[in-house]
């Protein structure tokens, strides 16, 4: 799969629709509280946008941040930014989670992945999670005009998110969709185990760290 937009270009344009810089790392106070713990799980090598990570990271504080999966036991809200390659022990974790009545935010990484990578994570997927997902597509070239693409999240509230790179759309039929975007589906909502696991196709993290509001207000909903 070739990489019409490359990740600079994606950030340099998402930067340009930035909120005021009061918003980005470093600068951003507490937005998410509450009794359950919250976990961001940043897989390294394996994530192919540091930048969803950071935004993750930024919303629900530094410290909610672990690289160590023996870390996630008892943690009732996962968040994996940008996966690619899923590892057998974070499988586990976030089933875990899922049998514990948690909630899990799957956040593919698959627009910025190689093709062998991506057979992978499909791979993955479909047979821990019942999910299928299909090649991305870059967005912009699907724009009419100069129009901004933007991904409509339907659950738990309505929000609309820019998205300037590549999305990998998700099958309907499993589970509740919750965001589209240019008609394809990008965002799925699903029980699992006594658990929700939601999986999105197109990266929001970016989008938090870039300091999007409604992407910010969308991550504070679905949590609490």
């Amino acid at each position: 799969m070739t990489e019409h937009l490359t990740r600079r270009q994606f950030l340099e344009c998402s930067a340009a629709f930035a909120v005021p810089i009061g918003w980005r790392l470093g600068r951003t106070s507490p937005e998410v509280s509450g009794a359950r713990e919250q976990l961001v799980l940043d897989l390294g090598p394996h994530c192919s946008l540091r930048e969803s990570v950071s935004g993750y990271a930024a919303v629900l504080e530094r410290r909610a941040l672990r690289t160590d999966v023996s870390s996630l036991v008892r943690c009732a809200v996962l968040i994996v930014p940008a996966a690619v390659e899923i590892p057998p022990q974070v499988v586990r974790a976030i089933a875990a989670c899922l049998d514990r009545s948690g909630l899990v935010i799957l956040e593919s990484g698959a627009g910025f992945a190689s093709e062998q990578d991506f057979s992978r994570h499909r791979a993955v997927l479909r047979d821990a999670f019942q999910v299928h997902i299909e090649s991305p597509i870059d967005l912009w070239p699907e724009a009419s005009g100069s129009a901004i693409p933007y991904v409509n999240f339907t659950w738990p509230v309505a929000a609309q998110v820019r998205d300037f790179s590549r999305v990998a759309p998700l099958a309907s039929g499993v589970g509740e969709i919750i965001a589209r975007v240019h008609g394809l589906v990008v965002g799925i909502k699903r029980r699992f185990g006594r658990g929700n696991l939601i999986v999105l196709g197109s990266p929001l993290g970016p989008a938090l760290w870039a300091g999007d509001i409604e992407a910010r207000q969308w991550l504070r909903a679905v949590i609490r």
